[in-house]
């Protein structure tokens, strides 16, 4: 199991804006392993209750709100990340379990008794969600990642583009998504710090005069629902 807790801010921004950005950052930051060669996939499947308690607090402006999704980096993965992603305010906890590829079928499908095959806490607090709550399947996002870490104070800046969703098929697994795409000419910046934000950092992103909001790619992911929803 692993388990993360941060501050996150995010930004739109325009594509030139994010290349300039980036060509900064490569001169003091590391990139992370998925990174060497560019822009990575990211695959996640947003799960929901019945009644859709967590898109809806998203909408509402709940300070204190949930994600639950499982995620991977290629359609042809042995295995996939379950997670839990938390929200106080500015401040992120993330929970994530590994899953086998049979397991993570399974769970697409509806069934989740397969997560008490594993022992982290993680997976008994996702069965209690999951269903107690009848969370089920609700859209896929697929985004290319660029990813810089900084081992000081846990950082991390990331750089996602090409949003795009589908609402009415969920095996991440498959190489063929019906996708629609959700955002293609702006970039979500997103900037990850536990304490506090190295002011070389600050120095950089000052430069492009930046607006913290709240956008959310999961929320981005259900244009057909938020029709009947909101």
């Amino acid at each position: 199991m692993l388990s993360v807790s941060r501050r996150e801010l995010k930004f739109l921004m325009r594509c030139d804006q994010a290349v300039k950005l980036q060509t900064e950052l490569d001169c003091m930051l590391d990139t992370d392993s998925y990174s060497k060669a560019g822009y990575y996939m990211v695959r996640s499947l947003y799960f929901d209750s019945f009644r859709d308690k967590d898109f809806t607090q998203k909408y509402d402006g709940m300070e204190n709100r949930r994600k639950i999704r499982l995620r991977v980096y290629s359609a042809a993965q042995a295995s996939a990340k379950f997670e839990i992603k938390e929200k106080a305010g500015a401040c992120q906890k993330k929970d994530s379990l590994l899953v086998d590829r049979e397991h993570a079928q399974a769970f697409i499908n509806g069934e989740y008794a397969g997560l008490l095959d594993y022992e982290e806490p993680v997976a008994h607090r996702l069965f209690g969600f999951m269903t107690l709550g009848a969370y089920r399947p609700a859209a896929v996002v697929e985004y290319e990642r660029r990813a810089y870490m900084y081992e000081a104070f846990n950082t991390r800046i990331t750089f996602d583009r090409n949003v795009k969703c589908c609402e009415c098929f969920y095996d991440i697994f498959s190489e063929e998504m019906p996708f629609v795409p959700v955002l293609s000419q702006q970039v979500i910046l997103e900037v990850k710090f536990s304490g506090v934000l190295l002011e070389s950092i600050q120095r950089i992103l000052g430069k492009y005069y930046l607006t913290n909001v709240s956008v959310s790619k999961y929320g981005m992911g259900r244009p057909i629902g938020a029709h009947y929803i909101l």
